[in-house]
C-alpha cells in the first residue's frame, strides 16, 4: 500500500525488517535442527550416546544472537524516532496556521467517528483536511476502546475513554483515503469505517465554513421550534 504522509514509510520499513528478521531466525533454527539430525543420527542397533558441544560454540551462538538483537533494537529506535518527527506545513498548505499544525478532534463512539474542526463545525464519518498541511488529530472515545486506522496517512491510534492520543500526519496529494476498524469494539465494529478527504486549502476553508453555517442554521431552527412549543 502506497504511503502519502511522512512517517508511514518508516513504519512500513519496520514491518519489513521484523518480517525478514523472523524469516532469518526460522530458517536458521530449522536448518540447524536438520543439520544436527542428519549429522548425528544413530545407526540401527547402535547404543545411544550423549552429545556435548564445546563452550566456544555456545559463546559464538550467543554472540551472534546478541549482535542480531542489538541490530534490530538500533534499527527500531532509529526508524521509530523518524516516524515520530512532527511534519511541517508546506508551501501549498494552509497559510493561516503560521507554522502550527491544524488541530482536529476525532471522537470514536459505537460505531461512528465524529470530527470537530477549529471553527466549531463538525462532520461524521468523513474527515476533510487540506493537502500539504500538518494535521494534529486528537483521538478520544466516549465509550469503549476504538482504533483510528488510515494506513496510507498515519500510524494507528487508540481512542481510549478518559485519555487523548495524538496522530500527526501531512497528506502529500489530494484524494480519498479509506480507513477501517482495527479493534473489536462491539458487534458492529466491522462497519465502523472512516474516510479522509484531502482537498486544497481553499476547498477545506469552504467546507468548514459551509458546515458551520449549516449547523448554526439547524440549531436556530430547533430553538425556534422549541420556543413556539413545537416538537423538533
Amino acid at each position: 500500500m502506497a504511503s502519502h504522509s511522512p512517517g508511514t514509510d518508516q513504519i512500513d520499513t519496520l514491518l519489513w525488517i521484523g518480517t525478514v528478521a523472523a524469516a532469518i531466525l526460522i530458517v536458521a533454527l530449522v536448518g540447524a535442527l536438520l543439520f544436527v539430525v542428519r549429522r548425528y543420527r544413530g545407526e540401527r542397533g547402535a547404543e545411544p550416546r550423549q552429545l556435548r558441544s564445546g563452550r566456544r560454540l555456545q559463546f559464538r551462538v550467543a554472540g551472534v544472537l546478541t549482535i542480531f538483537a542489538a541490530l534490530l533494537f538500533v534499527l527500531g529506535v532509529v526508524f521509530t524516532e523518524k516516524a515520530r518527527e512532527q511534519p511541517s506545513t508546506g508551501d501549498a498548505g494552509l497559510a493561516s496556521l503560521k507554522g502550527e499544525p491544524l488541530k482536529i478532534k476525532a471522537t470514536g463512539q459505537q460505531w461512528l467517528w465524529r470530527y470537530d474542526y477549529p471553527n466549531g463545525a463538525f462532520s461524521y464519518y468523513k474527515l476533510v483536511v487540506p493537502e500539504d498541511t500538518a494535521i494534529e488529530l486528537e483521538v478520544v472515545s466516549t465509550d469503549v476502546v476504538h482504533t483510528w486506522n488510515v494506513e496510507e496517512l498515519a500510524r494507528k491510534a487508540d481512542a481510549v475513554p478518559g485519555k487523548t492520543n495524538e496522530v500527526l500526519f501531512i497528506a502529500d496529494e489530494p484524494g480519498v483515503y479509506d480507513g477501517d476498524s482495527a479493534t473489536l469494539s462491539g458487534q458492529a465494529y466491522a462497519a465502523m469505517r472512516t474516510e479522509v478527504d484531502v482537498v486544497s486549502p481553499k476547498e477545506y476553508e469552504e467546507f468548514v465554513e459551509k458546515q458551520g453555517e449549516e449547523i448554526d442554521a439547524a440549531e436556530e431552527r430547533v430553538v425556534g421550534l422549541i420556543e413556539n412549543g413545537e416538537t423538533p
